[in-house]
């Protein structure tokens, strides 16, 4: 099993949780409800989440869809899609590039799972991973349990093993 699915389950099993968000006070605090959000995927669909749902969910915000680093990370993902699902958690990219861009960066690089469009940042920036006036998402990852509660942010990503 790879190292992210690996860190996924061993939070879901102990519950053992380090609060990342002292060192980026804008973000949501570990162990709190994870802020909610409703943002269309690369089709169009709405997607919404927060609160409890099936599975826990990985929500993975990224700078800019088709560079490289975003390229590189998304793939390690992809690649790690299946212990994911193997153990009951949803992946999902975030940026601020629109539905096509999004679209266009699920076709080229084959991507199994939704990318979703923030286009005006209130999503990014409810995550504590926009500075106002910036252009770009920080490269962020959080995981959220079944129950919408915010248990692990990943805020030191290393872009071509990050789905390990």
């Amino acid at each position: 099993m790879k190292p992210l699915a690996l860190a996924v389950l061993a939070t879901l099993l102990t519950l053992g949780v380090q609060d990342a968000s002292k060192s980026a006070p804008k973000m949501p605090e570990v162990g709190k409800p994870a802020p909610s959000l409703r943002l269309n995927d690369q089709k169009g669909n709405i997607v919404m989440l927060g609160g409890k749902t099936k599975n826990w969910s990985v929500l993975a915000f990224y700078p800019k869809a088709m560079t490289s680093g975003c390229t590189a990370e998304v793939c390690s993902m992809r690649d790690a899609l299946k212990d994911l699902e193997t153990i009951g958690t949803d992946v999902y990219g975030i940026s601020l590039d629109s539905v096509q861009e999004q679209a266009q960066f699920v076709e080229k690089q084959h991507l199994n799972f939704p990318l979703l469009s923030d286009p005006d940042g209130s999503v990014a920036a409810k995550y504590g991973v926009l500075e106002p006036g910036a252009q770009y998402t920080k490269r962020v990852t959080f995981v959220i349990d079944d129950q919408g509660v915010l248990r692990k942010i990943i805020d030191q990503v290393n872009v071509q093993k990050h789905g390990e």
